[in-house]
């Protein structure tokens, strides 16, 4: 008696291991000769749940082989299938497919007998395009974070599996990083396609609610955009470079990586030495190092590749009135900005200031001087008027302009009262 229940339970441990075979087999008949997806992904979670509470050592190569080969094919088809009901069989029916074909491209490595390998591939090559098709998707739902993984994976399965490099992909996953604020994601990736010389290819247009830039992974997601109303302006440029370098460099920074931005503008300068935006970038370093000359050299490079900007003027103009205190070439840069436009407040605004300090630096001159010094004080009060009044058309067009503007407003009170204007003076400030 006891030597029956011995071998019954050697029985049971014996069916018990080789349980998965027959599991696997009926997946692959459902799959292959009934055409039954639906049984065929039942077969194969029951083969995985088999396995998964075993040792892989107890599965017999083959049978795994077998396994992984079509735990990837019968989860690909699912994901793949257009039946609303299919697909509902396992939402994380891509990640499972990828999964098997990468177990079994492991195992036959390992074990060096390569029957499914070349098949797997081909279908990894279709794999990765999925990945990439749902990063498209998820980015079209403002889900960066889900299209930063799927971009990534698609980059990493060509990688990995076809020995390509697949730059585009790599690029797409920095700009949803970029877009979920996960700038620690995005700069490294942004460093990286600069190492393989990445020049790309950019779509981007207007936020038409913001005013900002926005970028697209695709010509087809920036269209869709434009049609919905949501941006316009759609442009398509080639050779990026600058603008990776640029924002690498603005990434840092907003990561408190001074040296970082730094660096990365400097190389970008060397690599592209006409790139306008990084021309910019480069002043403002120059500027926070109060390096006012090459900060000038600059601008001046700015308005060669750009003589039509008055921002490169304007900007020229207060750093030679407010840090060199070179008014005359100040005076100048401003004239060059309002003859491109006539109606720039800021431009109007500092282009009397000068004169205002020239006027106020004569009241000095009139209040130092003795009671009887009579004939001094008149001549020096109608050159102050005259300063007064070279400054007041600047300022009443910038008020015009821009009538709650406080500083223009104070300012202009101040020459209205030094021309004994008392009454336009209160008008301005409300009194």
């Amino acid at each position: 008696m006891k030597r029956l229940i011995f071998l019954g339970a050697m029985l049971i441990g014996f069916s018990a291991i080789a349980q998965e075979k027959p599991v696997i087999s009926s997946a692959v008949i459902a799959i292959d000769r009934n055409n039954d997806l639906a049984a065929a992904k039942g077969y194969i979670d029951e083969a995985q749940t088999i396995i998964s509470g075993k040792s892989l050592s107890e599965v017999r190569e083959k049978d795994l082989a077998k396994f992984y080969y079509y735990k990837g094919l019968i989860n690909f088809r699912v994901h793949i299938n257009e039946d609303p009901a299919i697909q509902k069989l396992d939402a994380n029916a891509l990640d499972k497919a990828v999964e098997g074909f990468s177990q079994l491209l492991d195992l036959e490595k390992k074990i060096g007998k390569e029957r499914y390998t070349e098949e797997a591939k081909q279908q990894l090559t279709s794999l990765s395009a999925s990945f990439a098709n749902r990063g498209i998707q998820a980015s079209q739902s403002n889900d960066f974070e889900g299209a930063y993984a799927d971009f990534l994976k698609s980059y990493e399965m060509k990688k990995k599996f076809m020995n390509t490099i697949d730059t585009s992909m790599y690029y797409n996953a920095a700009l949803m990083a970029q877009n979920m604020k996960a700038n620690e994601k995005a700069i490294p990736i942004y460093k990286d396609l600069l190492k393989m010389d990445y020049h790309g290819t950019r779509f981007y247009a207007v936020n038409v609610e913001s005013g900002d830039t926005m970028d697209f992974a695709s010509a087809q997601q920036m269209e869709m955009f434009v049609n919905n109303g949501q941006v316009t302006n759609p442009n398509i440029e080639g050779d990026i470079r600058p603008d990776l370098y640029k924002t690498v460099a603005y990434l840092s920074l907003a990561e408190g990586d001074t040296a970082g931005y730094t660096k990365t503008i400097q190389e970008g300068r060397a690599k592209f030495p006409q790139n306008l935006d990084l021309i910019i970038a480069e002043l403002q370093l120059f500027f926070d190092n109060k390096e006012y000359d090459k900060a000038l050299a600059n601008l001046d490079k700015a308005i060669a590749a750009d003589p039509s900007n008055p921002l490169m003027y304007y900007n020229k103009g207060v750093i030679l009135q407010n840090e060199m205190k070179r008014t005359d070439a100040a005076l100048e840069a401003y004239k060059k900005t309002l003859e491109i436009d006539s109606n720039y407040t800021d431009a109007l605004y500092m282009t009397s200031i000068i004169y205002i300090d020239s006027a106020n630096a004569v009241v000095a001159k009139m209040n130092d001087l003795p009671y009887n010094a009579t004939k001094k004080y008149n001549a020096y009060k109608k050159q102050k008027n005259e300063i007064f009044k070279t400054a007041l058309p600047y300022l009443e067009k910038a008020y015009k302009k821009n009538s709650e503007d406080q500083q223009v407003k104070i300012a202009l009170s101040q020459v209205y009262r030094s021309l004994e204007m008392y009454d336009k003076a209160k008008a301005v400030m409300g009194e």
